[in-house]
């Protein structure tokens, strides 16, 4: 998966009638190791708060020239073409089949998106004021996931920041992840893999739910719009995550329905250290970990983090999503087995890559000693 990432949020450039939106983009790979190395049209927009295009259904058209190198591309709107409104936001998409604004997209799923090559998800910058041209905050872009598969029409709305640190952006596991949960429980419609003893724990009513490394928190506010019952759900991480946790987990950003009875709440929990008292004291049912185990430094603390809050309850279940980066990873599944917990199913989720050597997805469901997998071997 590739995403759009501004290097220069939108601002003014230029002087007197040649004044316009100007911002500088890339398109790389969750960590940012690597450019998207394929040719690739983009469409550059300017909208209203609520979406509307302020320039009509074409917006501006460049090229992304990856097969050249290119590594940043400048772009820009004419002011003049810009309707004066209060407040403006840039959105900047990939053009055809690439695009993705959806967890439907982001599985290949859906109509026109069987077979895809590979993904570019769809960036949104801050606000802008639409008379004087000059953004309202910096520092953090937005990304919104819609979905049609449960309960109806659901946007999914994640702020990241847009600076160099990679522990606060969206990575693939987790939005992953979020569109297979997002998909249940209509998943046997699609190729994806089946996992029924996690379709099963998720259809539990009254489920406490925590999320470990929940950095900007896209699983955990996922499974809060897709959950029909009522649930806690704790997302932790250090504390350099607050900030953003705080942001995409406020009311205006949910945006729940009235009728939503589900809470979400965020803290801090390092895994070096013993369990803060509440998290201690809960009986969690469901631990998601999504994209935690590519630094094996901090895998052995994971491990007995997890092995603590499993003292809380035997019966919950430890849910794993990874993209195996290298070979060094593989210690957590030897951790984990020493812990005492047991691979209970598997699944792999392709991820084709746009120009690239295709990947995938592996989710994991651990429960505690004592139980048989029933899962041996990879579902696809």
């Amino acid at each position: 998966m590739y995403y759009i990432r501004f290097l220069k949020s939108p601002r003014i450039i230029g002087r007197g009638n040649e004044k316009a939106f100007g911002a500088k983009i890339t398109i790389t790979t969750d960590l940012g190791e690597s450019f998207l190395a394929a040719d690739l049209g983009i469409c550059v927009d300017v909208v209203e708060e609520d979406g509307e295009s302020i320039l009509g259904p074409a917006g501006r058209e460049y090229v992304w020239k990856g097969r050249e190198g290119m590594r940043s591309l400048e772009v820009s709107l004419p002011m003049r073409k810009v309707r004066k409104v209060e407040r403006v936001r840039m959105v900047v998409a990939a053009k055809g089949e690439a695009y993705v604004d959806s967890f439907e997209s982001v599985l290949g799923i859906g109509e026109k998106k069987e077979g895809i090559l590979g993904g570019v998800v769809t960036v949104r910058s801050m606000e802008i004021d639409g008379y004087t041209g000059y953004p309202i905050g910096t520092g953090l872009a937005e990304r919104v996931f819609s979905s049609s598969i449960r309960n109806g029409l659901t946007e999914i709305h994640i702020w990241e920041e847009t600076g160099e640190s990679i522990a606060r952006h969206v990575w693939d596991a987790g939005l992953v992840l979020s569109s297979y949960i997002a998909s249940l429980p209509h998943i046997t419609d699609s190729p994806l893999p089946r996992l029924p003893i996690l379709e099963s724990a998720l259809s539990s009513p009254s489920l406490n739910i925590l999320e470990l490394g929940a950095g900007c928190g896209i699983v955990g506010i996922t499974i809060l719009h897709t959950l029909p019952s009522p649930t806690h759900i704790l997302l932790t991480d250090l504390p350099e995550a607050t900030e953003i946790l705080s942001r995409n987990t406020s009311a205006p950003v949910l945006d729940l329905s009235p009728s939503t009875t589900s809470k979400i709440s965020h803290q801090v929990l390092d895994w070096s250290l013993p369990l803060p008292s509440n998290v201690a004291a809960t009986k969690w049912d469901i631990v998601f970990v999504a994209d935690c185990t590519y630094n094996p430094d901090v895998v052995p603390d994971l491990v007995k983090t997890l092995g603590r809050v499993a003292d809380g309850n035997r019966e919950g279940k430890v849910v794993v999503a990874m993209k195996v980066r290298h070979e060094s990873e593989l210690v957590f599944f030897d951790l984990m087995k020493e812990r005492g917990f047991v691979v209970n199913e598997k699944g792999i989720v392709p991820l084709p890559v746009l120009g690239g050597e295709d990947q995938e997805i592996e989710v994991f469901v651990f429960g505690c000693g004592g139980e048989v997998p029933i899962l041996q071997k990879t579902l696809r």
